[in-house]
């Protein structure tokens, strides 16, 4: 609230209450006067006009000051240094009118018209948040985005480390972040040239704990970078079983279509030629395992010398904690497509998802400081503060009775819902 009241002094109420009202599901901008009127934000912030009409000149207004969403963010950055993790979305556009929409694959292999979303994070004392955002021609890769945000964003040439996911592995890639004033850990394929993936496990040479896994690892340097390779015991046993059931599976399908054939050919019949046949050999898994020397690898490559190995690895892992972004932005709070006409309402529509994003993760992270994230998911604490009801007797508003669950979560996370409403 206090970043919206200092750049957008005229509108921060409206913005926050369209944020929060997606922040528990109200996505249609048509029943969000219904969802504010039987909110009690329409106590705390009474007589706010958000009819349908009048919402589409908000949000135009909203983002056509570009500028000030952009003070709000970099106010927000602003308090986090050192690391800031790099997290690309893309969003289906059903407007041929904007300029950025453009037909591209996303990562789920869709060949639609759509926005690329570049994000960046911040972590901080356990905590992560989304801080920055800008949108890109949907044609336009995340690796060469980076640089363009990060000038806007103000931590070019600022020595901060972004840290980012795979695609960003080129050497154009490194010159362009680098050419940008920021530092960066970044993984490579497999396949590189830039490192020898070994044989097996007795040919790394060290060794350390990870959340109570072996991670042993090798590495060099060249060019004053740092390329590490790194064998995770953990995520060699999960890729082992995916690998094994996949090669099963496999050959279960070739074993079973040789028999239809065979009763086929019993017969008189025949669908599969003898050439297709011979090529139906059963998989030696074993073998075929054995021979994966991959399996379980990671390799980072790195600008920051004064780093080492578990350190590096350590902070890679970090983007585990902002990777369910996509899944919060397309299913928790249901905004996967945009149905706006026009750059300006759409900017708009992206800073309030972008605050109903903050406010998520802010909840996400109150519940695993409270040692409850196996517990409680955001839709958790959600269906069961939604049984928190007011009503107004008398000229003032007293809680409702309300179930023991619903008690239960309060005390947990330390919710005070007792004292006297305002109104």
């Amino acid at each position: 609230m206090d970043g919206l009241r200092r750049f957008f002094p005229d509108t921060w109420k409206t913005v926050f209450t369209l944020a929060a009202l997606k922040c528990i599901g109200e996505a249609s901008l048509k029943r969000v006067q219904t969802c504010y009127e039987t909110s009690y934000l329409s106590v705390l912030f009474p007589r706010l006009g958000l009819s349908a009409p009048s919402l589409t000149h908000v949000m135009r207004e909203l983002g056509r000051n570009r500028d000030g969403i952009c003070s709000y963010m970099r106010d927000g950055l602003s308090a986090y240094s050192g690391f800031i993790l790099v997290d690309g979305h893309r969003i289906i556009s059903e407007s041929r009118n904007m300029p950025l929409t453009q037909m591209s694959y996303d990562s789920r292999m869709r060949y639609e018209p759509q926005i690329n979303l570049l994000y960046l994070f911040g972590r901080k004392d356990g905590t992560r948040l989304p801080l920055y955002y800008k949108q890109f021609a949907g044609s336009v890769p995340d690796c060469l985005a980076l640089p363009d945000i990060g000038d806007e964003a103000g931590i070019g040439g600022s020595g901060i480390t972004v840290i980012v996911d795979k695609g960003f592995g080129s050497e154009d890639d490194f010159s362009a972040i680098t050419g940008s004033g920021m530092h960066y850990i970044i993984p490579l394929r497999r396949n590189t040239t830039e490192a020898q993936i070994p044989a097996n496990t007795s040919l790394y040479a060290n060794a350390f704990n990870f959340r109570q896994r072996s991670v042993f690892w090798i590495s060099g340097t060249k060019d004053r970078c740092k390329v590490v390779v790194y064998y995770d015991m953990l995520l060699a046993m999960h890729e082992t079983n995916d690998l094994i059931c996949r090669l099963e599976k496999k050959n279960n399908t070739m074993a079973a279509a040789l028999q239809k054939e065979g009763a086929r050919r019993s017969k008189g019949k025949s669908k599969l030629t003898d050439e297709q046949i011979a090529a139906m050999q059963s998989i030696d898994v074993a073998s075929n395992v054995q021979q994966r020397s991959e399996i379980g690898t990671l390799i980072l490559k790195t600008d920051r010398l004064d780093l080492d190995e578990s350190q590096i690895y350590a902070l890679y892992k970090t983007r585990q904690e902002i990777e369910q972004n996509s899944k919060c932005y397309d299913d928790t709070l249901d905004l996967d497509a945009s149905f706006m006409q026009d750059q300006d309402t759409f900017e708009g529509w992206l800073f309030v998802n972008h605050l109903a994003l903050q406010m998520l993760y802010s909840i996400l992270d109150h519940v695993a400081q409270a040692n409850l994230a196996g517990r409680y998911s955001f839709k958790d604490v959600l269906r069961t503060l939604e049984g928190i009801r007011a009503n107004k007797i008398h000229g003032q508003w007293r809680l409702s009775q309300f179930t023991k669950n619903t008690r239960k979560l309060c005390t947990d996370l330390n919710i005070k819902i007792d004292g006297p409403l305002v109104g």
